[in-house]
């Protein structure tokens, strides 16, 4: 596998030092507390919003937007073709220029409790709007424990990605759906452990604002899903499978490139052109029980998504997320090679213990295929396997107390 490897773009800027109006190219765009995606988002705003820039820190903007200053990363000034104008609806009417914290968690909630069956039943409350599972000093702390190369560049092969809001919603309406069903493993140096691995990797992605969140499943059986919006839940079962960190972040890796690539959201049959979510934030308001042809259209959207989550994904996605997830790897300074090691583990699982990858998920042809696929793009691309970067003594402390 090669693929031509294309600049970065950067947003350039006259005069360093020197506050700069610039103007939101994109419809969803959160203002953080710091200059990356575990920062606490202070709010949401919308495209075409004038904001000063004041500093910089990598690929993050600390800007004034009226009387608020954040964070905003350097996506949402750069020019996409096309235009969605879904989130740009959601906040038409406001009072004021941007979704404060507080609104645009409710907005979320309601979001996906009302148009996910059953998806507010749960008495287990995931959104992360207000309670982070790792902190920046925990995050700045891991980063530092990895020697890696500058990020220089992006390659053809990943498709550039914009924050939709109602995808938020929706994912996260499926994600506590998949919650009740399986519930959710209360240990909290693993959860910590995972987040910390997929917040870091997500650095090294074209989705590196969205603000992921991982979770662990009381699942026995091996096995991972991506919801969209950057829901991602690995499980008991695959979690046992790994040897060390480096098999962890395969894992992770390849369900953020699910997220990243849309795989989840790409063969829905109905138009996303028919969803109106411009009536997300009605949901701070009580609820009529009457539901419109719209919130009829957007409830057949989710339990669409829903259902390409939990069934086979189609062999080409798969192959296109064990692909890039081995350039996620590589970049962050892990071992690219334990995403083979991985499937080909998985490959090996006990039929009495079925997952995702393995023959009662794809055909056993398909799966021989994904497999020689992922064996030849790492013997491509020259990786080759190396201790140093598996990280097993980490791997073996943070997960000491996981059963």
């Amino acid at each position: 596998m090669k693929y031509r490897i294309l600049v970065l773009f950067t947003v350039m800027f006259a005069v360093a030092g020197e506050a700069q109006k610039l103007k939101t190219t994109q419809p969803t765009n959160y203002l953080r507390e710091g200059p990356a995606s575990y920062f606490q988002i202070i709010g949401m705003i919308p495209g075409a919003t004038e904001v000063n820039k004041v500093d910089q820190h990598g690929n993050w903007l600390k800007v004034k937007a009226k009387t608020d200053l954040g964070w905003l990363s350097e996506n949402s000034f750069t020019l996409r073709e096309g235009k969605n104008s879904r989130d740009e609806e959601m906040i038409k009417g406001k009072a004021s220029s941007r979704a404060s914290r507080a609104e645009l968690a409710a907005a979320v909630k309601g979001f996906g409790k009302k148009y996910v069956e059953g998806s507010g039943e749960t008495s287990e409350e995931i959104s992360k709007y207000s309670d982070p599972e790792v902190t920046p000093d925990e995050m700045e702390q891991f980063e530092h424990s990895f020697s890696v190369e500058p990020f220089r560049g992006y390659m053809k092969i990943e498709k550039p990605f914009d924050l939709q809001f109602h995808e938020e919603g929706i994912g996260l309406g499926i994600a506590e759906k998949i919650v009740r069903q399986k519930g959710l493993v209360a240990n909290r140096a693993a959860t910590q452990y995972v987040n910390m691995i997929g917040n870091y990797l997500s650095g090294y992605t074209k989705a590196y604002d969205l603000g992921f969140r991982f979770y662990i499943l009381n699942d026995d059986r091996a096995s991972a899903f991506a919801c969209p919006g950057g829901y991602i839940f690995i499980t008991k079962g695959i979690l046992r499978l790994c040897t060390n960190e480096s098999e962890l972040a395969s894992v992770i890796a390849h369900e953020m490139v699910h997220v990243i690539q849309r795989h989840g959201v790409k063969e829905l049959k109905l138009s996303e052109a028919k969803i109106k979510s411009e009536k997300a934030f009605a949901e701070l308001e009580e609820d009529t029980g009457e539901m419109s042809e719209e919130e009829k259209d957007l409830e057949q959207y989710a339990d669409n998504a829903y259902q390409n989550i939990i069934t086979p994904r189609l062999l080409s996605y798969e192959k296109e997320a064990d692909e890039i997830a081995m350039v996620y790897l590589k970049r962050a300074g892990y071992d690219p090679t334990s995403l083979v090691t991985m499937v080909e583990r998985l490959q090996e699982t006990p039929a009495s213990h079925p997952d995702i990858f393995d023959d009662n998920y794809m055909k056993k042809d398909e799966f021989r295929e994904r497999l020689m696929n992922a064996q030849a793009a790492a013997k491509d691309e020259g990786y080759r396997s190396n201790d140093k970067r598996q990280y097993r003594q980490r791997f073996e402390r943070y997960l000491s107390s996981f059963q």
